[in-house]
């Protein structure tokens, strides 16, 4: 039996005699059964766990050991840095960076070359060193190309402020208009905006740089069509001699360039004298209407505002290629002015006769209608007034007569007039094709001269 084999093995081991005892109950042989089972599990799982955790033990060890040796040479190495005493010392480091910097520098010089971008070179477009007005200025191997400094001191002393001037009840001059203008000749000839002068005043009184009184300038004449007018005001003299007015260079606008530089001097709001604004032309040919006279104009986006007009327009090279006469209210940065060229003639006309002589004059001011102007309106171009004595009156126009054709040229926009008139010459001869009262009938007019509208 089981538990006389059990008993036999104990006293063989204590030395005990071996005596009978009472055999065991089923339920107490259980109990030891168990006993032994859970003694020997404990062995093995204190087994289990000896045979896992001495090799992780060691494992463990070994990498402290090493991240303390690691310490410890990472720290005398930062020491040595520091002390500079190795090849890789501050001084290294400060030449292993100026080393990286330079070679990004060479990497974005050759970058500026041109990338690769699906297949295609892409050119860089940025430039650190851009100038705007070196950019915008052109070149010329005859003239030395400016700053915009220079222009304004090239300029700014022949670019004069005008006020127009009301008599008060104690006879005092008091400013009711303002502009610019600029000084073309040394006796005192002035260009400006007719627009300017042109207002009811009872004076006009310049203001020159480096003069400490205003001249009293007397208008030659003004031309609203071109909307440019000539002032004259007397050299100061100065224990009787005439000191003589600075004055500007007059350009070539036909040579100007979209993107060229612009700068415009002038007396903004009639208070800012000299006032010096910066651009580039961005248009030369740009048409409007202006009093019911077609205007080609250069268009800039140098600031202009009320009182600079009649100002110069200036150019790179310091000359003055356009007279600013009006900018657009309702947008920033558009500004026009008149072309030079297209004005020297008129210039030189006023000067010499008061007047711009020669040319064609019909006497004609017309209006355009719509259809829907008013009930049961006419669509088309109408005569609205007619000057006394003049080309028209004497053709035997008259004010309500609708303008059908000149010449041949359908005329179905006021514009169209101007267009005719401007191409022909004083003397020619222009056939009215009108509609009056129903009847379509021709009237010869002569073409006029313009002084005939002064």
């Amino acid at each position: 039996m089981i538990e006389d084999r059990e008993n036999e093995v104990n006293n063989a081991v204590t030395g005990e005699e071996v005596k009978e005892e009472a055999p065991l109950s089923k339920r107490e042989l259980r109990e030891l059964r168990k006993e032994e089972r859970k003694k020997a599990k404990e062995a093995k799982d204190k087994r289990d766990v000896e045979h896992v955790f001495k090799p992780g033990f060691i494992v463990m060890y070994c990498l402290f050991v090493a991240l303390l040796v690691f310490t410890m040479i990472q720290s005398a190495f930062i020491l040595k840095l520091i002390q500079g005493e190795t090849n890789l010392g501050i001084q290294s480091f400060i030449e292993y960076r100026e080393y990286m910097a330079s070679k990004e520098a060479e990497e974005l010089e050759g970058a500026s070359q041109g990338l690769i971008e699906n297949g295609e070179q892409v050119q860089i477009v940025t430039d650190p060193h851009f100038s705007l007005e070196q950019a915008a200025s052109v070149y010329d191997p005859n003239k030395p190309t400016l700053s915009i400094v220079e222009i304004a001191e090239e300029v700014s002393p022949a670019t004069v402020s005008i006020y127009l001037t009301t008599l008060n009840e104690a006879r005092e001059h008091t400013t009711v208009g303002a502009g610019s203008g600029f000084i073309i000749t040394n006796d005192g000839y002035i260009v400006t905006n007719a627009h300017v002068v042109t207002a009811e005043h009872d004076g006009i009184f310049v203001g020159v740089p480096g003069f400490e009184e205003n001249f009293e300038a007397t208008l030659v004449g003004a031309d609203e069509r071109t909307d440019i007018a000539v002032l004259k005001i007397e050299p100061f003299v100065d224990d009787g001699v005439a000191v003589l007015f600075e004055t500007v260079v007059l350009g070539d606008s036909d040579l100007l360039q979209n993107g060229e530089l612009a700068v415009a001097i002038g007396n903004p709001l009639g208070t800012f004298e000299g006032t010096v604004t910066a651009g580039v032309i961005s248009g030369t040919n740009r048409s409007i209407n202006s009093n019911g006279y077609m205007m080609t104009l250069i268009q800039t986006d140098a600031s202009v505002n009320t009182g600079n007009s009649g100002g110069p327009l200036i150019n790179s090279f310091g000359e003055v290629v356009g007279v600013i006469n009006s900018k657009i209210a309702t947008a920033e940065g558009v500004g026009f002015a008149i072309p030079i060229n297209s004005i020297r003639s008129v210039i030189e006309s006023i000067i010499q006769h008061g007047y711009v002589a020669d040319r064609p004059y019909l006497g004609v001011t017309v209006r355009e209608v719509g259809g829907d102007y008013f009930l049961g309106s006419t669509e088309g171009v109408f005569i609205y007034e007619l000057e006394p004595d003049g080309p028209g009156e004497r053709a035997g126009l008259r004010i309500g007569d609708q303008i059908v054709e000149i010449d041949g040229v359908s005329i179905e926009h006021s514009d169209d007039i101007i267009v005719v008139r401007d191409a022909s010459s004083v003397g020619d001869e222009l056939i009215f094709s009108i509609i009056r009262d129903g009847v379509e009938m021709d009237i010869s007019l002569i073409v006029g001269d313009s002084r005939e509208g002064y």
